[in-house]
C-alpha cells in the first residue's frame, strides 16, 4: 500500500526490545499490507523464536513491543492521510491478533528446544541410567572398585550377578525396541524394590544389569538370583523369567579388581547362553 510509504523503525518512539523486533518487521510489513502476511508472521516467529532460545526477553515484552509498534505506525498512517491510510489502518489491526499469536509461538517453540536441550545435557551428565534407574556403565565401574578396596578391608564376602534380557532386543522394529526398553524398566523397578539397601545396581557396557551384593553367602547369592527370577516374573508385564540369563560369581575373599570380576561374569553370561541354561557360575 502506497498510504505505508517510508515509515522506517527510526520514525517510532521504541525502547530497545521494540527497535530489535521492528528494525526486522518492518521491511515485510508493507507486503503484509498488500495481503501477504508470509513473510512478516516468519520474522516474527523467527525473533520470538531465537528469543525463546537466549532467555534474554520475556515473551510479555516482544508482545508489548509489536502492539506498540503497530498503535505508533497507525498513528503515523492515519497522520499522513491519503486515499489508502484508512485501509491500511483497518488491515494493521486485523493482522495484530494473528502476529501476537505467532509471536507467542515462536518464543514457546525457543522454550521447547532449551528444555529439549537441557533435558539432554542433564541425562549425558547424570550417572543413572534413564529408563532403569541403573548406574551407568563408568560409575558402575567406580562403584565396584570402591566395593571392592572396602570388602578387603573389612573381610567381608562379595557376590555379583549380570543379569542380561534375552529377547528381541536386536529386533529392527520400533514395537520391538520400545518392547524391550519397557521390559528393561520394569526389571530396573523390580531389582530396587527386592534388594538390600547398601546393594548397588548399574548396567554393563553391553546393556545388562550388574548386581553387586557385599557380605553374602555364596549359598545366599544364589537363592537371592533365583527369588529375583521369580519376582521380576510377578511384577512385570513384559519381562518374563524364560527371557532372563543370570551369571553369578561369588568372593569368599575378595583377590580380583573389579575389571576382573566383570571380564569373568560376561564370560559366564556366554557360557550360560550357549549351552541355553538360565544361569551360570562364573
Amino acid at each position: 500500500m502506497k498510504a505505508f510509504g517510508g515509515i522506517g523503525v527510526g520514525d517510532l518512539s521504541l525502547d530497545e526490545v521494540g527497535r530489535g523486533l521492528w528494525e526486522r518487521a518492518l521491511p515485510q510489513l508493507a507486503k503484509a499490507l498488500d495481503g501477504d502476511e508470509g513473510g512478516l508472521l516468519a520474522v516474527l516467529g523467527g525473533t520470538a523464536r531465537d528469543a525463546g532460545l537466549g532467555q534474554s526477553i520475556p515473551v510479555s515484552a516482544l508482545l508489548e513491543a509489536y502492539s506498540e509498534g503497530c498503535r505508533q505506525v497507525r498513528t503515523l498512517l492515519i497522520a499522513a492521510g491519503g486515499p489508502d491510510a484508512e485501509a491500511a489502518n483497518r488491515r494493521l489491526m486485523a493482522i495484530e491478533h494473528v502476529a501476537l499469536t505467532r509471536i507467542a509461538a515462536g518464543y514457546s517453540a525457543g522454550l521447547e528446544e532449551t528444555i529439549s536441550r537441557l533435558r539432554s545435557a542433564a541425562r549425558e551428565s547424570s550417572t543413572v541410567d534413564e529408563d532403569t534407574g541403573a548406574m551407568k556403565p563408568d560409575e558402575l565401574h567406580e562403584r565396584l572398585s570402591l566395593e571392592v578396596n572396602r570388602c578387603q578391608r573389612m573381610d567381608l564376602s562379595l557376590g555379583l550377578v549380570e543379569l542380561a534380557v534375552d529377547d528381541d532386543a536386536d529386533a529392527k522394529t520400533s514395537g520391538a525396541r520400545q518392547g524391550h526398553r519397557e521390559a528393561l524398566r520394569e526389571i530396573g523397578d523390580c531389582l530396587r524394590d527386592n534388594l538390600r539397601r547398601y546393594d548397588s545396581i548399574g548396567l554393563t557396557p553391553e546393556g545388562a544389569f550388574l548386581l553387586v551384593l557385599p557380605d553374602i553367602s555364596r549359598r545366599g547369592l544364589a537363592g537371592a538370583a533365583e527369588r529375583l527370577r521369580r519376582e521380576i516374573g510377578e511384577c512385570g508385564r513384559r519381562a518374563s523369567p524364560q527371557d532372563l540369563v543370570l551369571a553369578l560369581s561369588h568372593y569368599d575373599y575378595v583377590d580380583a579388581s573389579a575389571t576382573e570380576m566383570l571380564s569373568g561374569l560376561e564370560h559366564g553370561l556366554r557360557e550360560a547362553r550357549s549351552a541355553r541354561e538360565p544361569l551360570a557360575w562364573a
